[in-house]
């Protein structure tokens, strides 16, 4: 009667032991429940304004794995790039407004709104689109964050960003940044530091992030704004020293580097935030729904230490709206950033 019993006991244990042991692969995959027709029932796909290989690419493909296991349903990402971002931008602008077609890209949607509405896609065609962007595209999902570092080389002789500043008030215009080109984050990002700090430093273009590194090296500029995992390897090298981080609090891989704004320039935050856009009508649900699995999908530990690797900071949950008034709230700070250092396509 013992032995009968004790079998009787094991077997109800084992039994228990695995239906919880299927709960997590169920409800992970499988698809949102609470979407009419299904959604998804069909591939997605993500396009991404770049070439492949770069920090976003990287993002949306360990989020597209993640996301397709959870619907089980293949995310295609489909690489498009062009000047401004352009061609990937049309082509969300052309589709569906279903949620099966979605863009992803960083702080480049705000700027585009921001060159349309001030007119400079008239001027320099590829600028932005003949479109409003944040009229044509609904925000979904805002992913990750990846702060830049301001650098200086290391024959350079200040050791903090009140030195830089002191020495840019002492010297006014003397001091060249470089960027990426006009127009790029690091340039409105340098013009607010400028205005911020009641200094004058004088902007240096170049046609891409490389040759903008390649001069800093050689001492022909003075400062830049540097994607964070470029700028920490060469700290580790001694080629540049890191003056600061350009987000509110500091990253656990520099934990040693402050931030700009505690080190002398108040308020200032220059941040490339990835996000998910579809096409503006898309259903309320299916945003909803591709919302909440994307940010669960980025709080899953392996891809959390991941991104924590390349400095990338998953995004709090935030809901589409919310989303969007934070990406209008920047389009009006670089748009008076724009406004104030008198800045022109040209």
């Amino acid at each position: 009667m013992k032995l009968k019993f004790a079998i009787s006991i094991r077997a109800r244990v084992q039994s228990a032991l695995c239906v919880l042991a299927l709960v997590p692969l169920a409800g992970y995959a499988q698809k949102p429940a609470d979407v009419p027709g299904g959604f998804p029932n069909k591939p997605v796909k993500i396009l991404i304004p770049l070439a492949a290989g770069g920090g976003v690419d990287t993002l949306v493909r360990s989020v597209g794995q993640k996301l397709g296991e959870r619907w089980s349903t293949p995310i295609l990402v489909d690489n498009r790039p062009s000047s401004g971002g352009v061609a990937a931008m049309e082509m969300l602008e052309q589709s569906a407004p279903d949620g099966y077609t979605l863009l992803s890209t960083g702080s480049q949607m705000e700027l585009v709104s921001v060159y349309y509405r001030a007119g400079w896609n008239s001027i320099k065609p590829g600028m932005s689109p003949n479109f409003d962007v944040l009229k044509a595209f609904d925000p979904v999902v805002e992913m990750t964050s990846q702060p830049y570092v301001l650098v200086v080389p290391s024959a350079l002789p200040v050791k903090s960003v009140k030195e830089l500043i002191a020495l840019a008030k002492s010297k006014p215009g003397e001091l060249n940044y470089s960027t990426a080109g006009i127009g790029t984050p690091g340039h409105l990002g340098h013009e607010f530091m400028n205005s911020q700090a009641g200094v004058k430093m004088t902007h240096v273009p170049y046609k891409g992030g490389g040759a903008a590194m390649t001069d800093l090296l050689a001492g022909r500029v003075q400062l830049t704004f540097m994607p964070t995992l470029t700028a920490t390897n060469l700290v580790k090298n001694g080629s540049v020293r890191a003056l600061g981080v350009t987000s509110l609090k500091r990253l656990d891989t520099m934990p040693d580097v402050p931030t700009v704004a505690e080190a002398g320039v108040p308020n200032f935050e220059l941040i490339n935030a990835y996000g998910l856009f579809t096409k503006v009508g898309t259903p309320p649900a299916i945003m909803a729904a591709i919302n909440r699995d994307v940010t669960q999908v980025l709080f899953l530990p392996d891809l959390r230490a991941r991104l924590a690797a390349d400095s990338s900071i998953p995004q709090p949950a935030h809901t589409p709206a919310q989303y969007k008034a934070k990406i209008e709230g920047n389009i009006a700070r670089w748009t008076e950033v724009i406004k104030t250092a008198g800045i022109t396509p040209e």
